[in-house]
């Protein structure tokens, strides 16, 4: 397939190489070229199939028009969710968007060198929880090189964007569901101490336990560190204490998947004798049984308004820097993994 150039239009309309260029640079009218020329030479590259070069473009703006993507999470469904929202966003704009996969500070140091060293004018990252190093890398590399941040599910400690879902309101939301159906001990079975996401996620928990004045040692926080093999553990050796918890609030749907498979091997009956709850609404959560009530968070919209937020901010050449949140709301989705608690229990 042959590559259409300006000079092809050009011939085949009857005009110059310069009055085609300036057409579809957008500068016409300041030369006085009629809009009528203007739309026979834009129909006429539509239907040549021309594209436009994007590397002369952005040497003749003397910018990038390039926006970085760091993403610890591209092999998880949510994370792969947030990314199809930020190409979505960036799909019909001049700019670009350039992906790297990390795992580790070293993988995040190359990856963020080599994104700077393309010269991006923003950077996106995704579930990236770096070291105190890792951070004050970020910080003072991306401020020396004036490069735009937007988080999201991120724990870095200097200013920048994020958007985020609304995670408090969430874990919120589950618990309420669980009061309202008679459960006094809930425990939550959390990821880390370290993610900001597993922080906010356990805030909301012990904030539910107190305002619906629940017993707190009966309604504890344990951590699985995202584990699989962690969580089993964890579940197993819940649901055989001698006060097992009526329901479990867990801090992603792999581990309410986890702790269903626990109840099933102990004999234990769900919604009957346990209720169990996730978050995020991963497919597999129609997959289980019982199916898995769980919070939809909108991650596909989570990575368009990040990207939104960085061109925004591109556009606007802003130079002063404050943390600005932005949640997006969650969805209850309530299924058969959970019900009402056991009138003796």
């Amino acid at each position: 397939m042959l590559m259409i150039r300006i000079s092809d239009i050009a011939k085949e309309l009857g005009l110059s190489r310069v009055t085609v260029s300036a057409i579809l640079n957008g500068r016409h009218q300041k030369i006085g070229i009629s809009e009528k020329t203007a739309q026979r030479v834009r129909s006429s590259a539509k239907a040549m199939g021309y594209l436009p070069n994007q590397n002369a473009l952005s040497m003749k703006r003397g910018r990038s028009m390039t926006i970085g993507m760091l993403s610890s999470a591209l092999s998880e469904e949510w994370g792969a969710k947030i990314l199809v929202g930020a190409l979505s966003a960036i799909k019909n704009t001049p700019y670009s968007l350039r992906v790297e996969s990390v795992q580790g500070a070293a993988e995040e140091r190359g990856a963020l060198e080599r994104l700077l060293g393309s010269r991006i004018e923003g950077l996106l990252c995704c579930n990236i929880n770096p070291t105190a190093e890792m951070n004050d890398f970020f910080k003072l590399a991306t401020e020396r090189y004036k490069v735009a941040v937007v988080s999201t599910n991120c724990s870095f400690d200097f200013d920048h964007m994020r958007v985020e879902s609304d995670g408090m309101g969430a874990v919120a939301s589950l618990m309420e569901h669980l009061v309202r159906h008679g459960h006094r001990r809930i425990v939550h079975i959390g990821g880390d101490e370290g993610s900001e996401v597993s922080r906010e996620r356990v805030q909301a928990f012990l904030s539910s336990v107190q305002s619906y004045q629940l017993d707190p040692k009966l309604c504890a926080v344990y951590y699985s560190h995202w584990q699989i093999d962690r969580a089993r553990t964890l579940a197993r050796d819940l649901l055989q204490s001698a006060q097992r918890p009526t329901a479990v609030v867990c801090a992603n749907d792999s581990i309410a998947a986890c702790t269903l498979q626990i109840a099933q091997e102990l004999k234990i009956k769900v919604p009957q004798d346990l209720s169990v709850v996730g978050m995020t609404n991963e497919r597999f959560c129609h997959l289980t049984t019982p199916q898995i009530t769980t919070v939809d968070i909108p991650e596909e919209q989570i990575g368009r308004a990040a990207v939104q937020a960085l061109l925004e901010s591109i556009e606007a050449k802003e130079n002063e820097v404050s943390t600005i949140v932005q949640r997006l709301p969650c969805t209850l989705e309530v299924r058969g993994s959970s019900g009402v608690a056991l009138r003796n229990a």
